[in-house]
């Protein structure tokens, strides 16, 4: 259970919202409270630095370092300085203290050292928390220095205020977390919705209820999802429902022959002292249904033969003018029972890589359709052409021809123009489904053109070199 909560899609959306929300906001809280940390520090500094060059500038003023040594400007700096100063001559000796410790003594360290040396330095003392300003005595009109100022001052009023925006901020920012958690809840709920519905509907269909539509809606691609996914549901029912056509269909065709040779053998035994001529006539009326029959089965096992997955194509390298020439000439007998003139035209030798008894059937077939419905006397003329990618198959007669609305259903397993007609002449329905599947094998194309009592002509397309 813990395995598909974590491992759901809404856990991890949310957890994404969730860091993706607060780790900036974690990240932006300390970078503000470090800048104001830097900013109230720098304010700190400034403010030392300027209140001690103001109370060097002072002693100069006032004669402090002259031979009198007024020394009266002295008791106005405590008031001045927050925190404690101390004046150190030339010689490094303390000559006040604020706190009036170190007055009197040694006091030389190295910020000290370069503050005789006439340069300013700032340093912040950690362990005490505290700043500390070193700035030089000059005097103006000989140039040199005099002794130095050292300030310190107590960074506890800095620390404080930070603290207390630390606080702050760990406030505001928990208030954020709570918003963002409550928020990314709801989201990714938002976002997970059209799954969890999706499956639900795919559960549905698992359990048979197919007829039902997915409907999703919002512009994203979980609808773009819902509509394939519903593409695929009509197309599966297409399937199923030339499936039940088909299996329908099978037992139609399989049923007649059947049908008729009952018919017929049961008109003898009902009669009584048939003739021999009659008795003939009956048999050869069984035998024709029996030869139909068999016929369909044929086409049937070649069918199923060829929707196998694992039925590999035998490819060899084939003369198809060789292949074409010889499949005419063993169909030009039954052309001729109806006096139709067959013609091939050969622009070129052509070799191509491809499985001379599949195309062998398929070329047969075209052209057995092209006899069966052309009119008597008619004319089919077979055309063979290649360029440097794939030859080109045209089988044409001037027979019947096909609807215009039936053209594009007539390679459906089946499927007739005329019924009546097609058992006349003999068709099971399944020679141009073998065709288009012999070709789409090859992955070649087939296309069909045709113009009632004026012809039929079909067009087909094969690389010479076999895809593998």
């Amino acid at each position: 259970m813990y395995k598909k909560i974590f491992g759901s899609i809404r856990f991890k959306s949310f957890i994404i919202f969730v860091i993706v929300s607060i780790a900036p906001l974690i990240v932006l809280s300390n970078m503000l409270i470090s800048s104001f940390h830097t900013d109230y520090e720098d304010v700190m500094r400034k403010n030392m630095f300027r209140k001690a060059n103001t109370i060097a500038t002072n002693l100069i003023v006032t004669g402090y370092f002259n031979e009198d040594r007024n020394e009266v400007y002295l008791n106005t700096i405590n008031a001045l300085v927050d925190g404690r100063t101390l004046i150190i001559d030339i010689n490094g000796m303390v000559i006040f203290d604020s706190n009036d410790i170190e007055t009197g003594k040694l006091y030389v360290t190295e910020g000290i050292i370069e503050g005789l040396k006439g340069e300013s330095k700032y340093s912040y003392l950690k362990k005490e928390n505290v700043g500390k300003v070193v700035t030089p005595i000059m005097d103006t009109q000989t140039k040199t220095v005099l002794g130095v100022i050292v300030t310190t001052n107590s960074y506890e009023s800095i620390t404080t205020s930070i603290a207390s925006m630390k606080n702050t901020a760990l406030l505001i920012v928990m208030g954020f977390v709570i918003l963002i958690i409550i928020l990314s809840y709801f989201t990714s709920g938002l976002l997970t919705k059209p799954f969890k519905l999706f499956i639900k509907y795919i559960k549905g269909v698992t359990e048979g209820h197919i007829d039902e539509m997915l409907i999703v809606r919002g512009n994203n691609e979980i609808e773009e999802i819902s509509i394939s996914f519903n593409h695929m549901i009509q197309r599966f029912l297409e399937v199923e429902e030339n499936r039940q056509q088909f299996v329908a269909n099978v037992s139609h065709e399989l049923k007649t022959p059947l049908s008729s040779m009952k018919v017929l053998a049961e008109s003898i035994l009902s009669r009584e002292d048939v003739s021999k001529e009659i008795y003939r006539e009956f048999l050869e009326d069984i035998n024709s249904e029996v030869d139909r029959e068999s016929k369909i089965i044929n086409d049937l096992l070649t069918l199923v033969t060829l929707d196998k997955k694992d039925n590999a194509l035998n490819i060899t390298k084939v003369n198809v003018n060789e292949l074409v020439e010889a499949t005419l000439k063993r169909l030009k007998p039954i052309a001729g029972k109806k006096n139709i003139q067959m013609i091939f035209e050969s622009y070129r030798s052509i070799s191509a890589e491809i499985d001379e008894t599949k195309i062998a059937l398929a070329i047969t077939n075209l052209v057995e359709n092209a006899i069966k419905y052309n009119k008597d006397f008619g004319l089919i003329t077979t055309s063979l052409n290649a360029d440097h990618k794939e030859f080109e198959l045209i089988v044409k007669d001037t027979g019947i021809g096909i609807p215009e609305d039936s053209i594009d259903k007539i390679f459906e397993r089946f499927y007739r123009t005329d019924k009546t007609r097609s058992r006349d002449t003999g068709g099971t329905g399944l020679g141009l489904s073998i065709v288009s599947k012999t070709v789409r094998m090859h992955y070649g194309t087939i296309k069909c053109e045709s113009e009632e009592e004026k012809g039929t002509k079909f067009i087909v397309k094969i690389p010479l070199k076999h895809i593998v």
